[in-house]
């Protein structure tokens, strides 16, 4: 499905945005990132990381070891990937992804979009690296990008 026009309609959405923001290279993540996470220890059954993400209203959630160093991420399609199953048989570390794309919050928020983009995700761990590991400090997502493109308050414009 190379040339289908829906492929290359968000290939052109992603080039705008990254054009966008490569215009405002200056701003860094910790600007625009939602400060603070939500997390689950690794043996945390799927039924309560269900609750959490909907108790808490978010879109994911962040995986900690005892030293509260990030080792993974479950979003809603990894829950998805699960619907009909008994959720109180499987435990987070069996459906998070491990594989985290991190940035800190020094990172120019260019650079973070360009990583969205990338690797096709639509939020990215915001975390300080320590000889723990990472430690989670916030998350950036695709909304909060798209937040700062569109800039201040607006107001109705009626013609």
């Amino acid at each position: 499905m190379p040339n289908h026009p829906k492929n290359e309609r968000t290939k052109g959405v992603y080039l705008l945005l990254v054009y966008l923001l490569l215009a405002m290279d200056d701003k860094l993540v910790g600007e625009v990132m939602h400060k603070g996470t939500v997390t689950c220890p690794p043996e945390t059954s799927l039924q309560e990381v269900v609750r959490i993400l909907s108790d808490a209203d978010v879109r994911a959630i962040v995986v900690v070891g005892a030293n509260y160093s990030a080792l993974g991420i479950i979003s809603h399609m990894d829950i998805m990937a699960h619907y009909g199953e008994n959720l109180t048989e499987r435990q987070a570390r069996d459906v998070m992804t491990r594989e985290i794309v991190s940035v800190t919050p020094q990172t120019p928020l260019a650079e973070a979009v360009r990583l969205m983009v990338e690797h096709h995700i639509h939020r990215l761990l915001v975390a300080e690296a320590t000889s723990s590991g990472l430690m989670p400090v916030g998350i950036l997502s695709t909304t909060d990008v798209i937040r700062d493109i569109r800039g201040a308050a607006w107001a109705w414009r009626w013609d």
